[in-house]
């Protein structure tokens, strides 16, 4: 069964215009009816109507939702942008509380030992009780 509606559009109405503008000017490759678009604002916007009857903050609830996954959104972007810059200052820090012997302390200290290792005279043995 069809029915059909006749709606009167007050274009000195800023939103009647904007509705008449809607459904005048859609682009044909997204919406494919004028009529599919009018039932869909129309069933959507009495769904809505109900969900507010039965649940006041249902509206505020929405907007905090939102507001939350902003705060997601965008404390996840910055992290993601600064954990390189914290994970190297973490290994310099980890870095400078445990420094590394330098290779030329290394060096001396490993031609030191071979010329003590050949002269034996210079060490004293008599720690071991002789």
């Amino acid at each position: 069964m069809v029915k059909m509606a006749c709606f009167r559009f007050n274009l000195d109405n800023p939103e009647h215009a904007k509705a008449w503008n809607y459904l005048h000017n859609f682009d044909r490759d997204k919406v494919k009816s004028g009529n599919t678009a009018v039932v869909k604002a129309v069933n959507e916007y009495f769904d809505r109507m109900q969900k507010v009857e039965d649940d006041p903050y249902f509206e505020n609830r929405q907007r905090e939702e939102r507001f939350i996954e902003q705060i997601v959104s965008e404390v996840g972007r910055v992290l993601t942008a600064e954990m390189p810059k914290f994970l190297a200052s973490l290994l310099l820090s980890l870095n400078q509380s445990y420094p590394m012997p330098q290779t030329a302390v290394l060096a001396e200290a490993a031609s030191n030992k071979t010329a003590e290792a050949t002269d034996d005279s210079a060490i004293d043995l008599d720690f071991i009780g002789g």
